[in-house]
């Protein structure tokens, strides 16, 4: 039980601070400025976002994580580092996020008995993934959350979409008591705010996403060709970053290669989103990852921009197919093709779908219902 006469101690166990920064850190700055002292441990790889954090009042503790690496070993030293960290905080309530933390944190409850939730930020590769090392992995996977099931345990398993929450309660992941779903990161409308598309004859299709092969980038390099093929003009912008710590990342050679040949126009990572959207008449994610609620399918919803995505987990939670944008099967170039045909050559609809994304956001997809979501749970989870 938490001592009521001292702040709460919050850990935010996380695999890489970029990703903190892009998804969490405004839940954590709620967290912080509910009164509570913050603590993040995760694999930092950029000195300036660390201090960032710092400046803001985190407490910043180095985690060596390899993300990439499946050798049970090396996790096994990772689980040791993480229990001593967590061990010396001592925190009241433990969050962790993303599938490695989810498991050391399951795990480490048997020794630290700390209240805790885990996020389930979409499934991922290892649900998604079709190779054979994901294939090898996904039962030990699914042995390991089953591992962290007790009938004492005080923790909450939070999803970002209901399909994933069924998934785990269906195949005895979890129990349905604990899930809870909050959908996405959530966007600030006001931050990502209406801007009418500018007129064009050759729209701008915008891809922002992590460079990964799983997010679909090939699929939309190959509906490019046919498109062109057939005499229609656009132009495709792609943003992200490059995460060579994943199995499935796309390297910058294939990027540079592709804008050479005028089939992309490659941007590198971009800070600023609502200004890159601004530019954008249509945005697309052809994803088969095991996506949560991808983020930049609420940041193109909340500018009024049509979106293409996938039929899949998570895009099916913010595009309503018809309404304001459109969805197509994963992996299949030719229905991408005819869907990015249809907008670029209808910039009415395109108008109609982004004010019906608009209103979609403003009810489910606002930061501050995540926020205040969240911190119930926190709440919840002290008490």
């Amino acid at each position: 039980m938490h001592n009521l006469n001292k702040p709460p101690v919050f850990v935010y166990v996380i695999n890489v601070d970029w990703y903190f920064e892009l998804h969490w850190l405004q839940r954590a700055l709620a967290t912080l400025n509910s009164g509570a002292e913050v603590h993040l441990v995760m694999g930092m790889t950029d000195p300036r976002l660390i201090d960032s954090f710092s400046q803001y009042g985190f407490t910043c503790h180095q985690w060596n994580i390899d993300r990439k690496s499946l050798n049970p070993l090396f996790n096994l030293q990772g689980l040791i580092e993480l229990y001593r960290l967590l061990k010396s905080i001592s925190p009241d309530v433990i969050h962790a996020i993303t599938i490695k933390p989810n498991i050391y944190v399951g795990l480490i409850f048997y020794l630290l008995k700390v209240p805790y939730l885990l996020s389930i930020t979409g499934t991922g590769i290892i649900f998604s993934g079709k190779s054979l090392s994901t294939k090898l992995i996904k039962p030990i996977i699914r042995l390991l959350y089953k591992a962290s099931k007790r009938k004492d345990v005080n923790r909450r398993i939070v999803f970002e979409n209901s399909e994933d929450r069924a998934y785990f309660i269906n195949t005895g992941l979890c129990d349905s008591h604990e899930a809870v779903t909050i959908l996405g990161a959530g966007v600030n409308p006001d931050v990502y705010e209406p801007v009418a598309e500018r007129e064009t004859d050759a729209p701008v299709i915008l891809f922002a996403a992590r460079l990964l092969w799983d997010k679909g980038l090939g699929d939309l390099v190959e509906a490019a060709k046919r498109l062109r093929s057939q005499g229609l003009n656009f132009v495709i912008q792609v943003a992200g970053i490059i995460d060579n710590s994943t199995v499935n990342a796309i390297d910058e050679q294939t990027l540079k290669a592709w804008s050479r040949e005028g089939v992309i126009q490659w941007l590198g990572t971009e800070k600023n989103m609502p200004n890159l959207l601004a530019q954008a008449n249509i945005v697309v994610l052809p994803t088969f990852y095991g996506e949560g609620v991808p983020r930049i399918l609420i940041e193109a919803a909340s500018c009024e921009r049509a979106i293409v995505a996938t039929d899949m987990p998570g895009c099916r939670e913010i595009v309503k197919h018809g309404s304001n944008g459109l969805l197509v099967p994963a992996r299949n170039v030719e229905a991408l093709a005819q869907a990015l045909a249809q907008l670029i050559q209808n910039p009415e609809i395109r108008k109609r779908m982004g004010k019906q994304g608009r209103k979609i956001v403003e009810r489910d997809f606002s930061e501050q219902q995540v926020i205040s979501e969240t911190l119930s749970l926190y709440k919840e989870l002290l008490s």
